[in-house]
């Protein structure tokens, strides 16, 4: 037994595409209670209802009243943005702090994110790495992602945008075969925890100071910026100004 398989035994996955007040408030807290408010309410919170967002979440519930605000935690959660030609672009999964080294739990979220993005036919997913990161990059190249021509830029560095099909990520990463009660038990082949823990401890490193606010050493940008989401292929036109963030300018 590994030291999380009981509070994975608790747990409850779900996806959400329109999070009642109950599941927003629990996103709130969980972003509070992690060490960044202003993921949700900088983020997360204005994008709810003006964005295509889907989560996949990890959940603990309240035994008693079983609803209303404060009747469930959360423990980790991914998200996509799904925009133009149904491409999403990911958050890594984010899990609390008691739960940094729960590869079964993240793991699980994120094969539940891939399956739910496959249901909806998404043609593809990725992420947005700042050039010039070769463990970032090696890391989602083993799981079938790679290069396209999406470029974004902030002040302090260059960004391209890494993809693949939601049903390929699952195959590399070997979710795809793998059942939620194995995740969670954390039931894995030498092998298989290999590729997961490469994946998800390199993607959770490299979102740390984004969402601890520090754009400057950002080598992960989260997918919850609006232009990035609707944006064609090429890109925007050339000097076309972004959006502005705390830290610095998003264009082209």
């Amino acid at each position: 037994m590994t030291h999380h398989a009981s509070d994975n035994e608790t747990v409850r996955l779900v996806v959400a595409d329109a999070p009642d007040v109950p599941t927003r408030a629990a996103l709130a807290a969980f972003c509070r209670r992690n060490g960044y408010p202003h993921l949700f309410g900088e983020m997360i919170g204005p994008l709810l209802g003006h964005s295509q967002l889907l989560f996949s979440l990890a959940v603990l519930d309240r035994p008693w009243p079983p609803k209303g605000v404060g009747s469930h935690t959360i423990e980790a959660l991914g998200v996509a943005m799904i925009g133009h030609e149904q491409r999403a672009h990911l958050t890594p999964v984010i899990a609390g702090r008691r739960h940094a080294t729960n590869i079964g739990l993240v793991s699980a979220v994120t094969k539940q994110l891939l399956d739910a993005l496959e249901t909806r036919k998404v043609s593809r997913c990725g992420y947005v790495v700042r050039q010039g990161e070769p463990a970032l990059e090696r890391a989602l190249e083993r799981a079938s992602f790679s290069r396209t021509d999406l470029h974004v830029a902030t002040e302090f560095a260059e960004y391209i945008e890494y993809s693949t099909e939601p049903k390929r990520a699952l195959e590399a990463l070997g979710l795809a075969a793998l059942r939620m009660g194995d995740l969670l038990g954390a039931n894995l082949k030498p092998a298989e925890l290999d590729v997961l823990s490469a994946y998800h401890f390199t993607l959770a490193a490299a979102i740390g100071p984004y969402l601890h606010d520090d754009l400057r050493y950002a080598p992960l940008l989260a997918g919850l910026i609006d232009l990035v989401a609707s944006l064609p292929p090429g890109g925007v036109p050339p000097g076309t100004a972004g959006p502005t963030l705390e830290g610095g300018s998003i264009q082209e």
